[in-house]
């Protein structure tokens, strides 16, 4: 990959990228625009699905300006939430203002970092697995299983896979500024994929002013990779889903073909207990 592009110097990718990638895209987006009452509705399914519909206790690692942990709250969850933007978390703080059956608290932190008390039931991880290194992956989930997961408890994430960006590399969409959302600008979105790395690269081009550029790089996995991954770091699969289609762990190492169709999904979802 050419030196010039986004987040590179020299073939190595830069450690600082994140909080001012996140603050100023904060900024651009508003509150998670991405993010939507049904994926809510859908995580919290997912939970019922999996889990059960008992109350618990759970820690939501990066949760943007707190939308899915106030769901959770509302249906009797009691939720602590960790967010390093502090865009996002004056959306979440807004949040607070509200009564749920079940409580939130939004914890201002950078999660690998961040010192909590108690462990939690439930530990969620929505869109953020893949910051940093492969020994940095490891370390939080290490963290997770050592720290914060009680003996029962669940890990729901999900973990980007590499087949979409790499067959969307090089594209670019426009996206038109959002209504009502001061800072809000037309946006270019490029997309570019490391294939020696596994590494989606995500640059955001404000339409008139291409200097300002921001991007989000995240290392990719496949199933088998992140089984890989997950050595050593005291933590197992239990369930793994590529859009609704349940994997058996068992059989990873066997020739595995999916429809077509899969290959434009996004991310796999996998709940992980202690060992």
């Amino acid at each position: 990959m050419e030196n010039d592009s986004p987040n590179m110097i020299e073939g190595s990718y830069k450690a600082d990228w994140i909080k001012p990638f996140y603050t100023q895209a904060g900024i651009w987006w508003g509150s998670e625009p991405h993010d939507s009452a049904e994926e809510h509705i859908d995580r919290l399914a997912l939970v019922n699905r999996l889990i059960g519909s008992k109350k618990l206790h759970v820690l939501d690692l990066g949760c943007g300006s707190g939308n899915t942990a106030a769901a959770f709250a509302k249906e009797g969850h009691d939720v602590v939430g960790v967010e390093l933007n502090p865009t996002d978390i004056g959306y979440a703080q807004e949040l607070l203002k509200n009564n749920y059956p079940g409580t939130l608290s939004i914890i201002e932190a950078d999660y690998s970092l961040v010192e909590l008390e108690g462990k939690f039931d439930l530990v969620t991880w929505w869109e953020g697995f893949g910051l940093g290194s492969d020994a940095d992956q490891r370390k939080m989930l290490k963290r997770i299983a050592d720290e914060w997961l009680k003996p029962n408890g669940s890990v729901l994430m999900d973990v980007y896979l590499p087949s979409r960006p790499a067959r969307h590399a090089g594209e670019a969409v426009h996206l038109d500024a959002l209504e009502n959302v001061a800072g809000s600008v037309d946006m270019i979105e490029k997309s570019y994929y490391d294939v020696v790395n596994a590494r989606w690269i995500d640059e955001w081009q404000p339409l008139h002013h291409p200097e300002a550029a921001l991007s989000q790089n995240l290392r990719c996995y496949s199933p088998a990779d992140f089984l890989l991954l997950l050595e050593g770091t005291g933590l197992r699969i239990k369930a793994l889903e590529i859009d609704d289609h349940v994997i058996n762990i068992d059989e990873l190492g066997d020739r595995m073909l999916l429809d077509p169709a899969h290959l434009e999904v996004w991310a796999f979802l996998v709940q992980l207990v202690l060992e």
